[in-house]
This record gives C-alpha cells, structure tokens and sequence, in this order.
C-alpha cells in the first residue's frame, strides 16, 4: 500500500503467507459475532485484502469495504508509528520497528 503521497506503513503490515492471513481473518470474523459493527466489517474486508495480496506477492489489496479500517491504521501510523492498536506495542513502540 505504499506509494506517492501515502503514508510509509511500519513492519507490521509486511507481507503475509496465506495461512497467517487466513488465521487473521478468522479472528476478526470472532470478533465481528461477539460484537458486530461497521468497524468489524472493515476489519475483515481489510483481513481479506491482506489474504489477497498474499496470492499476489504484495502485502495489501485493497477490497470493497476496507475503508473504515485502513483510515484507522493510518490514524494509528501519525498518532504512534505503528498500524497496530496500543495494546501490540512493545514498550510503546512498534514491534517491528525499521
């Protein structure tokens, strides 16, 4: 997902293989039937692009529907450096710092 004018995403939105994202989006479809929501419909729709662009070699594509989550890591990416939420820091910073 990077490119001019895009935010520079931080190591966790590295490619994934297909199992992981497939396990990705498994959770986030638990999530959505403890407490669905917009939000975690966005979350999958994003779990499926991750899963898509693992076919394809990249780390992303996007899909129909991941709009409300890719705003949120990009939020997330000015805000504090990392895609992921604040309780997957590591010491208040990006596990996977560059």
């Amino acid at each position: 997902m990077s490119g001019r004018n895009e935010i520079q995403w931080c190591g966790c939105h590295q490619r994934l293989g297909p199992r992981q994202a497939m396990a990705d989006i498994i959770s986030e479809l638990g999530e959505f039937i403890a407490e669905p929501s917009r939000d975690e419909l966005s979350d999958i729709a994003y779990g499926i692009g991750r899963l898509l662009g693992s076919v394809v070699r990249r780390s992303y594509v996007r899909v129909p529907g991941d709009r409300r989550h890719v705003a949120k890591i990009q939020e997330r990416m000015v805000e504090y450096g990392c895609i992921r939420s604040r309780r997957h820091l590591v010491d208040g910073a990006c596990p996977k710092r560059r």
